[in-house]
């Protein structure tokens, strides 16, 4: 009976984390897509104020992504927290 508890639970975890590794998994691509554009321009356009710029449309891509996995990073945490689990517990189980 334990066991099919944990089963329970694992799977509530897993459906809720699923949500934060989908953002994170955005945000990791889209910075990924983001410094190959960036890589492309400076190869193809070489130094240039303009693309040296922040607001640069793959800069803010590239800080966007960051950002992305950053809140991917803080539903999972926050997913874990609500299932009881916190830092101490999670390094003594």
């Amino acid at each position: 009976m334990v066991e099919q508890r944990a089963t329970v639970v694992a799977h509530r975890l897993w459906k809720r984390l699923g949500l934060a590794f989908l953002v994170m998994a955005a945000g990791l691509g889209m910075s990924g897509l983001g410094l190959t554009a960036d890589f492309y321009q400076h190869e193809i356009a070489g130094f240039s104020p303009e693309l040296e710029s922040i607001l640069a449309p793959v800069h803010l891509l590239i800080f966007g992504g960051i950002g992305l996995t950053g809140l991917g990073f803080l539903l999972g945490a926050v997913s874990l927290r609500q299932e009881g689990y916190t830092p101490l517990r999670m390094w003594t189980a």
